[in-house]
């Protein structure tokens, strides 16, 4: 009966010392955190939020923050369950922190690294940042559009003034066919002072995806009052207002503009290309014409202008290669044959101007080579064979 008594005595003071209280120890909170031994941190911290000691304490809920911040990315199973809301608690503490923190003192925190040197909060919560910016990548190389979305998501929260999270977010929503949130992405990153024109194009693609032509417009339009000089966005403002069936609104806006600045090259270009996509290829000419006039080196008037004049050519080819093999079909081929040379003789030139401006342009390249070789100039299909390699282009 002794024995029984003394055994359950021991078990008692087992039991009572097992379910003794934490007592909160910060500095203990800390040093847990740094010897990776989260569960001894975690509930050293969870005491110290509740004691009337520490529960108004800035450094309390920034080393809450900390503990946190490392049980959301900790790679070892045996901690990972231990706060399924880590990031959420983690969140909430360095907002506690700052909030407690002495007025204008909110980087104030900070953690001695293993030289003794200060982390301070802002870097030790980028680095965090940064652990779900390179998940999100991950996911996003893996195609997991969705799981990248939340990743970058995350990043935003904790650092919502930092573009690269909302932009990367938006690309990774806009591929996951989120809509919404690739819209809601984009928008923040241009309100939070993103400088790149992809977020405005995006935002455009989508809307025309979306079938919500009014807002695309009201996109392009918002974006060439930021970005001027930028080609892309006149064409895809052109283009737009060529679906919607509003030319006659692109060309007299050209021309209106024009009469307040006839030497504006882009201006003439432009027309032209909205000209050439009415097929009025007479007019879009002219129009090239006019600001090759203004500057002789404007590679993109030279460029389209070529393409024109190429275009009775690549009639004729494709005719050609539509011919059989009958009597009347080689007849036939030797007169369009004839034909082709008079067109390609014609569009040479353009093509050769185009060159002198821009020698390393692939598209003018390999046209040079296509007329070349159906004139069987020979001389100048080594010469651009040579070019080819020089530039380290395939043929």
């Amino acid at each position: 009966m002794k024995r029984l008594t003394l055994i359950l005595f021991v078990l008692s003071v087992v039991t009572v010392y097992a379910q003794k209280p934490i007592k909160p120890n910060l500095n203990k909170a800390l040093a847990s955190l740094k010897e990776g031994k989260l569960d001894e941190a975690k509930a050293n911290i969870d005491a110290a939020i509740t004691s009337d000691k520490f529960k108004d304490e800035g450094k309390t809920w920034y080393y809450r923050g900390l503990i946190y911040a490392s049980l959301d990315t900790t790679s070892k199973e045996e901690f990972k369950t231990l706060a399924p809301n880590a990031f959420d608690v983690a969140l909430e503490a360095f907002a506690k922190a700052d909030e407690l923190a002495p007025k204008g003192k909110a980087d104030a925190y900070f953690t001695p690294d293993a030289s003794g040197l200060p982390q301070l909060k802002l870097q030790q919560v980028t680095n965090w940042a940064n652990s779900h910016l390179n998940k999100g990548a991950t996911h996003y190389q893996n195609e997991e559009f969705a799981e990248a979305t939340e990743s970058f998501d995350r990043v935003t929260k904790i650092l919502p003034d930092d573009t690269t999270a909302y932009f990367y977010g938006a690309f990774a929503a806009q591929q996951g066919e989120n809509h919404d949130k690739a819209i809601e992405n984009f928008r923040k990153y241009i309100e939070k002072g993103g400088t790149s024109v992809d977020a405005y194009l995006s935002l455009y693609n989508i809307y025309r995806a979306k079938d919500d032509n009014d807002k695309a417009l009201e996109v392009i339009r918002e974006a060439r009052t930021k970005f001027p000089t930028n080609g892309d966005l006149p064409k895809a403002e052109i283009g737009l207002l060529i679906d919607l069936k509003r030319i006659d609104e692109a060309k007299s806006g050209l021309e209106s503009a024009i009469q307040k600045e006839p030497d504006n090259k882009i201006l003439h270009f432009y027309l032209g290309y909205a000209n050439a996509t009415l097929n009025d290829v007479e007019a879009a000419k002219k129009n090239y014409t006019e600001a090759l006039r203004i500057d002789p080196q404007y590679f993109e008037a030279q460029f389209y202008l070529a393409r024109l004049m190429y275009l009775e050519a690549d009639k004729i080819k494709k005719e050609m290669a539509n011919l059989g093999i009958t009597a009347a079909d080689k007849k036939k081929r030797f007169e369009l044959d004839k034909q082709l040379v008079e067109k390609l003789k014609v569009a040479l030139p353009y093509w050769e101007k185009a060159e002198k401006i821009n020698p390393s342009d692939q598209d003018v390249l390999d046209v040079l080579y296509s007329i070349y070789t159906d004139l069987d100039m020979q001389d100048q299909i080594k010469r651009i064979e040579k070019r080819y390699k020089e530039l380290g282009m395939e043929e």
